[in-house]
This record gives structure tokens, C-alpha cells and sequence, in this order.
């Protein structure tokens, strides 16, 4: 049976599918990850925004149209959000939510809804010593190691829709890492709220990173919460070799009023401490950071101090997400700011991270990084140096797939162009 299996939204969701294609393929199925005509379909959907949640529904749409005898089971956050909104799709023949994916190769000929509250223990992770072999290295490898989020920020869907903080055991996270960097030159650490590993089972992430600076594969985290940067972490972190010095610290908003509206638990000031922690004791590392645009009540007083902090913060770059209504949540019943207003902030927002962004780019010039190359494109090898800058670098120098050492030129499209030194480890 050919299997198309499509992922929206983050990196957990595609952890969570790619573990699922692993064992739909050992029981004999062709699975594909590309959009293309198939017997059945298997969608795991977002609901971070109200975007990505209508991006869930019109897939749908386009399986219908694509192979309009195909059955398709749909997953993830947004069916578990409201799952009426895809069982009435006539090709729709089972609907999960983010608990029981694992049932998904159990119930490709059944029929039904199978929406369940989410797990409220920690249950997810099942160890397979029999793990299909990767004949070629890869660049990058996920690993999930934390799911659900305990905190309850006010714009926030996902502790509905995906329960209570639970850790996945050390061994068994230990045990998976050292697998993949046999396969793997990189392996990246990520969970729904990774900052909260360990509360639930009397440990932390210090133990977590304590656990892998022996790894032979390059450790990157995903995003981290502020509060989670103590001394102690930075203690473990700078005693790895094989540590990327990217640090993507999500802060939301770097105006106190709102932070405090959206019911995060930091102050700017507190948030500039870690950051000064951070760069004390990586130099040459990357701060980047998430912020929402137009949240409810924000002034033109607050986002004037959200752009000043900013600027005097320096990140390396910004995601910058224009405030999402969602249902349910506390903000949704906030004053809400206007569309025009909210376009324009987006716009004066976007042009000082650009601006920071070169700022950034021009300050490696010069700088000799180890790079992990990963794909030809456009006369280039692209890859990202440790603290995540991209760099382009001459086809046929390198191929993807390697480590290398590279100085950095100056900046281009939304990276740099660079010199390569030295091969450090190709496949």
C-alpha cells in the first residue's frame, strides 16, 4: 500500500511522523513524505495559529483532488482542537488527536473518530532495538524528548491540546542519540516546551546535557525558555565540545505590560540578564527569539518599548508572528488591536530585524566556523555553522553532508558567502 504521510507545524510533529513512516515501512508499505498521488493519506495538522489550522483543513482539499479515491486519517493539534472540523470530509476515515498516534498503523483500514483527551502521563515513547539502518548519513537528525506545556500562556492553545508537561526517560533519550550520531552529524534536542524536561521525573536539563558531551555528533537545542538559563546550565553547556552556540530564546514581547498580559514569567530585564549570561560565556553565539505583534491591548506606548529593548538586545534574527486570535484562550477575550495597526507594527518590526540581522552577518565576516553542508542549490553548497548562521559556499568545494571549516565572507540572500579552509569530516 502506498502511504503518503504530510506534516504541518513543528518539529515535534515531525519527530512524532517520522516514527510512525518507520514502522508503517517495516511492515511493508511504500511511504512517502512528498505530495503525490497515493492509496492513503495520513495528515498531522497545527493549531498554533488560526492560519495553520485552515492550512489543515484546505489540505484536505487538495488530497481529495490529488487521489480522489484515497482514504485519509487525520492527526495532530488541529483535530484535537475540533475534530467535527474534518470527520465531515467525505475521504476522512479516521480522526486522532495528538494522543495515539502510534495507533495509526493499526487502523489504516478502520473507520471513525478517535479523538481522545491528551495524554496526561508520559507514555508516547516506545524503544525499538530494531531501527531500519540509514545506509547514507544524514545532516540532521530530531529527537523528542519532552511533550505537552504546563504554562498556560494566555494566547495559548497547546496545553489543551496536548496535555500536561511529561518528560521521556534519560536512558532511553541517551540510548536513541547515540544511535542516530552513527547516521547523523547533527542531532537536535526538541519537545513542546524542552526548557520543562525533568520536572516530572526529579531531574533537569542539566542532567539531560550533562548526559551528552561524549556524543560524536553536534547537540543543538530548540527553543528554550529564559528561565530555564541558570548558572548551572551554562556551567554543563560550556563543558561540551560538541554543543551549537545557537540559542533561540523565545520572549514574545519585550514590553513588561504585555509580557505580563500573555502570562509569561519574566520581566525585560530579567530576560537581557540571561542573555548577557549567555553571551559571556559563548562569544560568538546566536540569540534568536520568537515575538507576537498586535496582542491584545498592546499600545503604541508598548510596542515602542517592545522596538527599543529589541534594538538594544541585538538578536541575531526574529520570528515575528502578527497576534492569532484563538478560541478558548484568555487572550480571546482581550481588546483586540486592529488589523492596520497590527500590519504596520509587523512592517516597522520586520525592518529592524532585518537590519540586526545584517548587523549580525557582518560581524562573522572574517570568522572561521565549522559548517555542516546540506544540500546544492542555485550554483551553492548550503550549509549552517554552529551558531546557525547560513553560509553559501561554491559548488563542487564541498559536497553535502560535510563537516568543514569555513571563514565567513559577507553577507548574502539570508545568510553569508564563504571561503572554504578545511574538509573536518565528509560521510
Amino acid at each position: 500500500m502506498k502511504i503518503s504521510f504530510l506534516t504541518l507545524g513543528c518539529k515535534v510533529n515531525q519527530y512524532e511522523a517520522d516514527e510512525i513512516a518507520r514502522i508503517l515501512r517495516k511492515r511493508g508499505h511504500e511511504v512517502t513524505t512528498t505530495l503525490e498521488p497515493a492509496d492513503v493519506f495520513i495528515l498531522s495538522t497545527c493549531a498554533v495559529t488560526n492560519e495553520a489550522e485552515r492550512k489543515s483543513r484546505q489540505m484536505i482539499a487538495k488530497l481529495e483532488k490529488l487521489s480522489p479515491n484515497a482514504r485519509i486519517i487525520v492527526c495532530g493539534c488541529a483535530s484535537q482542537h475540533d475534530a467535527s472540523k474534518f470527520t465531515d470530509k467525505p475521504n476522512v476515515t479516521v480522526v486522532l488527536g495528538t494522543a495515539g498516534k502510534n495507533w495509526i498503523p493499526d487502523l489504516l483500514d478502520q473507520k471513525g473518530d478517535y479523538v481522545v483527551e491528551p495524554a496526561f502521563d508520559y507514555e508516547y515513547f516506545e524503544e525499538d532495538d530494531t531501527r531500519e539502518e540509514v545506509k547514507h548519513k544524514r545532516t540532521r537528525a530530531y529527537i523528542k524528548v519532552q511533550d505537552g506545556c504546563d504554562n498556560y500562556c494566555s494566547y495559548c492553545l497547546i496545553p489543551y491540546v496536548r496535555g500536561r508537561s511529561r518528560s521521556r526517560d534519560l536512558e532511553s533519550i541517551v540510548v536513541e542519540i547515540y544511535r542516530l550520531a552513527k547516521t547523523h552529524h547533527e542531532i537536535v534536542l526538541t519537545g513542546i516546551n524542552l526548557s520543562d524536561w525533568g520536572h516530572d521525573i526529579k531531574s533537569d536539563l542539566v542532567a539531560l546535557l550533562g548526559s551528552l558531551g561524549t556524543i560524536n555528533a553536534r547537540i543543538r537545542l530548540s527553543s528554550l525558555e529564559a528561565n530555564v538559563v541558570t548558572p548551572d546550565l551554562i556551567k554543563v553547556m560550556t563543558s561540551m565540545t560538541n554543543l551549537c552556540d545557537h540559542f533561540h530564546l523565545s520572549m514574545q514581547s519585550a514590553c513588561d505590560n504585555t509580557l505580563k498580559a500573555m502570562n509569561r514569567h519574566y520581566t525585560v530585564a530579567e530576560f537581557k540578564k540571561k542573555v548577557d549570561m549567555l553571551r559571556a560565556a559563548f562569544p560568538r553565539c546566536a540569540i534568536t527569539t520568537d515575538i507576537i505583534v498586535g496582542f491584545p491591548e498592546e499600545t503604541d506606548e508598548d510596542f515602542a518599548e517592545t522596538m527599543k529593548n529589541i534594538a538594544e538586545i541585538g538578536f541575531a534574527d526574529i520570528h515575528i508572528f502578527p497576534y492569532s486570535k484563538r478560541e478558548g484562550t484568555v487572550a480571546a477575550d482581550m481588546k483586540q488591536v486592529d488589523g492596520e495597526t497590527v500590519k504596520e507594527r509587523v512592517a516597522s518590526l520586520t525592518k529592524l530585524r532585518n537590519e540586526l540581522k545584517t548587523k549580525f552577518l557582518e560581524h562573522e565576516h572574517g570568522m572561521i566556523y565549522e559548517v555542516l553542508t546540506e544540500q546544492d542549490k542555485d550554483g551553492y553548497t548550503i550549509g549552517h555553522a554552529r551558531n546557525y548562521t547560513k553560509v553559501y559556499l561554491p559548488s563542487g568545494q564541498v559536497p553535502p553532508n560535510t563537516l568543514a571549516n569555513v571563514r565567513m565572507g559577507k553577507p548574502y540572500l539570508d545568510g553569508v558567502k564563504g571561503d572554504l579552509v578545511e574538509i573536518i569530516k565528509d560521510e
